[in-house]
């Protein structure tokens, strides 16, 4: 009697491991139908691009993780000029958006004069695929590099 118990056991057991074997099989089928949305980039701390050493300018462009970003510029005087030294100082503020891959800026509005981000953003400089302007007051970068060119100057990304 303990013989024909101890065989159905062992015939329920393979019969249920049979079926397991079979879901992760079904569920990879399902997956390469799948279209995967990407996720939005969501931010947990600061993200600075950051200028290094150079002759022209100081360049901090600040993603902030509620959705807005700030972007200071100042222009270094030239030496040789007898006037007195006075730098230029761009201060600007927007919003972000993006996924893993790209960030999209919007630049608000300035009232005073005019931002060019064809000028900030100038497509002689880039290297590859790092930047686009898509209109007067947007530019896509490329989140995923870990350096932009901005006015032609190498800005370093680092999170604070």
């Amino acid at each position: 009697m303990r013989k024909p118990i101890f065989l159905v056991l062992i015939l329920v057991i393979l019969s249920c491991q049979s079926k397991k074997s079979e879901k992760p099989q079904n569920a990879e089928l399902n997956t390469e139908t799948e279209i995967i949305q990407p996720e939005k980039l969501v931010l947990n701390d600061t993200v600075v691009y950051l200028s290094g050493d150079n002759d022209l300018a100081l360049i901090k462009l600040t993603l902030i993780p509620n959705g807005t970003f700030d972007f200071y510029m100042s222009i270094y005087p030239e030496p040789m000029q007898d006037a007195e030294p006075e730098s230029d100082i761009i201060n600007s503020n927007g919003t972000w958006s993006g996924n893993g891959k790209t960030v999209s800026l919007n630049f608000a509005e300035r009232k005073k004069d005019t931002l060019n981000l064809n000028d900030l953003f100038d497509s002689n400089y880039k290297e590859g695929n790092e930047f686009k302007v898509i209109n007067k007051n947007t530019v896509e970068i490329d989140y995923s590099l870990d350096k932009l060119n901005i006015w032609g100057i190498s800005c370093h990304k680092s999170e604070k």
